[in-house]
């Protein structure tokens, strides 16, 4: 397959009180081997919702995909449609070859376990490893996202961390498997400008080392700017735009792309003002 990851009229549906919801609608798109594909919109926009269907997660609150194809490259180069896999195999896959990190690791993070014993149950489970193994894989993990002293670390509960060490404990779990797909779903949102350009700069030190393939959903072009390969825009679940982040920031086709670009801050845009001024808050 030319492509790690081929989505083909891919539909994401919710039934309510009203009627069918389309979080997203009749979209195709592409995830190259090794490359960071930014998927921005506003909120509500449906991106959380397409990363989520690409490991159907999307079932756990009755989504369900109506018509489309998410065809996917496995480490053994066997070529596997996702939507249509039973439960048992695509269990295989989430973790394994397809991970993702969330946007708040303390709600991702179980309270009363230790960030050790979370991240080695992921590894008992996807790597069929013993426990002593999975510990010493677990401190390797920690050691590789660079938190200190892994071994003591081990035993420390979430809220031992401050909030840019929950988000690498995170990381450390998505990774533990080694996956050809990392879904990151805001993963620096909650974290102050210092904290956000360190988990940035670890991730794409990650990439080059694992040589996976990133799918980095966000609303802030800022961080689009710094991370991505290739950017695909999203409106009310549809695809309104894509390029490379040059084409998409300087030659935007569509008003809702510039408007999103717009809501980045200029430095210097203040100056000389004596009121702040309120930008597009898309």
């Amino acid at each position: 397959m030319k492509y790690l990851l081929e989505a083909n009229n891919l539909s994401v549906y919710f039934d309510s009180d009203t009627g069918v919801i389309k979080a997203v609608d009749d979209i195709s798109f592409t995830i190259k081997y090794g490359e960071t594909l930014a998927l921005v919109g506003e909120s509500g926009s449906g991106k959380s919702v397409l990363a989520m269907s690409l490991m159907r997660l999307n079932e756990i609150t009755n989504g369900y995909i109506p018509n489309g194809s998410i065809k996917f490259n496995l480490s053994n180069n066997e070529i596997v449609d996702i939507v249509s896999l039973k439960d048992i195999r695509l269990q295989k896959i989430r973790g394994n070859e397809i991970s993702m990190i969330f946007q708040e690791p303390m709600t991702s993070l179980n309270p009363v376990l230790t960030i050790g014993k979370q991240i080695s149950e992921s590894i008992e489970l996807h790597q069929k490893l013993n426990k002593e193994d999975a510990r010493k894989k677990t401190v390797e993990m920690l050691n590789l996202v660079r938190i200190p002293a892994p071994e003591k670390q081990y035993n420390q509960y979430p809220h031992h961390f401050s909030g840019g060490m929950r988000q690498r404990v995170m990381i450390a779990m998505a990774l533990s498997c080694r996956p050809k797909l990392l879904i990151a779903d805001e993963p620096t949102t909650a974290l102050d400008v210092t904290i956000q350009s360190q988990i940035l700069s670890l991730i794409k030190n990650l990439q080059n080392q694992l040589g996976m393939a990133i799918l980095f959903i966000t609303h802030d072009m800022g961080v689009v700017a710094e991370v991505a390969d290739r950017v695909i825009v999203m409106l009310n679940g549809k695809i309104v735009e894509e390029g490379i982040p040059k084409q998409i920031f300087h030659s935007p086709v569509k008003e809702y792309t510039k408007n999103l670009i717009n809501s980045v801050p200029k430095l210097g845009s203040m100056r000389g003002k004596s009121n702040p001024e309120k930008f597009y808050n898309i």
